[in-house]
């Protein structure tokens, strides 16, 4: 049994589109998800960006990363992406539920 539907659905396709300004994801259920990639840097999951509670995160806007590139993305199990930023950053793991779940920024 399904909790939920968008935790179901997996990435059919994964492409950089808009000059690779934009990650576009194709899921097996049709839908398309668009995400400008100063908008994926800022949101990073990792604890070294949104510390261990509210008041320790960094409160990163898209702004900050204006030729953000990503560098890198591999597979983490059937369940996330780790992603590797031209800034350097390499900490997060970005789940499939939250790829899913975000909302379109492009």
């Amino acid at each position: 049994m399904q909790e939920h539907s968008s935790t179901a659905a997996f990435p059919e396709s994964l492409e950089l589109t808009d000059d690779n300004a934009v990650m576009q994801i194709t899921w097996d259920d049709g839908h398309l998800s668009r995400h400008r990639l100063d908008v994926l840097r800022a949101a990073c999951p990792c604890a070294m960006c949104q510390g261990h509670s509210p008041s320790q995160s960094l409160n990163l806007k898209p702004d900050q990363f204006p030729d953000i590139r990503m560098m890198d993305l591999a597979p983490v199990g059937r369940y996330a992406y780790h992603l590797v930023w031209s800034d350097g950053h390499d900490t997060g793991i970005y789940t499939l539920k939250m790829l899913r779940e975000m909302e379109n920024s492009a």
